[in-house]
């Protein structure tokens, strides 16, 4: 028996814990999706956070510059930095100057519009897939579950009682 453990214990504490139940569950669940994502990109070249770099780019009518996409997806400047450096070395983006010279602008290369022309079709029919033995009602419930367990860890992060 572990030393570390107390003798009492009988059972593991954690059966019949249904928090603990649905966090492993969802767990699970993000690894499966993450690796299914993650090889279905690479295959183009892509990551997840490049994929969403170049679909900002693109729904946005004028040239957006690195800290306004760094705001849109949510990542830091330096994250940004990696991540368009990564597009524009594999021909995804180019970067130019504004007008005013003080800005760099990212634009969408042709190699860029051509891999999402392929890609738009074969990733929404697959996450298509992926969701297709939901409702549509069950997947805005699972939105506005995640929100809400996104809200508790935060909330959990700022009330930490672990050691640090």
């Amino acid at each position: 028996m572990n030393k570390n453990i107390n003798p009492n214990l009988t059972m593991n504490p954690f059966i019949g814990d249904r928090h603990f139940e649905v966090l492993i569950q969802l767990l699970g669940v993000a690894r499966e999706l993450e690796y299914e994502v993650t090889s279905k990109l690479s295959y183009f070249g892509l990551s997840n956070g490049k994929l969403k770099v170049l679909l900002s780019v693109l729904n946005h009518e004028r040239p957006l510059n690195p800290s306004e996409l760094a705001d849109e997806i949510g990542v830091t400047r330096s994250t940004m930095t990696g991540l368009l450096d990564g597009l524009e070395k594999d021909g995804f983006i180019r970067r130019d100057i504004l007008d005013d010279r003080r800005k760099t602008a990212i634009y969408l290369t042709e190699k860029g519009c051509s891999v999402l022309n392929t890609l738009s079709p074969l990733y929404s029919n697959h996450v298509t897939k992926i969701f297709s033995k939901t409702t549509e009602e069950e997947q805005q419930l699972l939105v506005n579950l995640l929100v809400k367990i996104k809200d508790g860890l935060h909330e959990a992060k700022k009330h930490n009682i672990f050691p640090t």
